[in-house]
C-alpha cells in the first residue's frame, strides 16, 4: 500500500512543479517581448513552454491506472485479447 501512496504522490507532485515551471516561464516569454526592439528572445521562452505543456498533457494522458504499454509484437497482443475474451 504504500508504495502505491508513494506514486501517486510523485505524480502529484511532479504535475504541481511542471504546472509552476510553465506558469513561470510563461510570465518570463511574456516580460521577455518588446515591441520596439525587434528581440526574438521571447520565442525561445515561448517554444520552452509550449514544449513543456505538451509534456504535461502526455504525461496526464498516459500516466494513471491504464497506462500505455508499448508492444510491438502482435503474438503477445493475440494471446492477451484471446485470454480475456474467454
Amino acid at each position: 500500500p504504500h508504495r502505491i501512496t508513494i506514486a501517486i504522490m510523485s505524480d502529484s507532485l511532479r504535475h504541481r512543479v511542471t504546472l509552476a515551471l510553465i506558469l513561470f516561464l510563461s510570465f518570463i516569454a511574456f516580460a521577455s517581448y518588446h515591441k520596439g526592439t525587434g528581440s526574438t528572445v521571447w520565442l525561445q521562452w515561448t517554444t520552452l513552454v509550449i514544449m513543456l505543456t505538451f509534456g504535461y498533457v502526455f504525461d496526464k494522458a498516459f500516466t494513471n491506472s491504464s497506462m500505455f504499454v508499448f508492444d510491438p509484437d502482435a503474438d503477445n497482443w493475440r494471446r492477451k485479447t484471446e485470454a480475456l475474451s474467454r
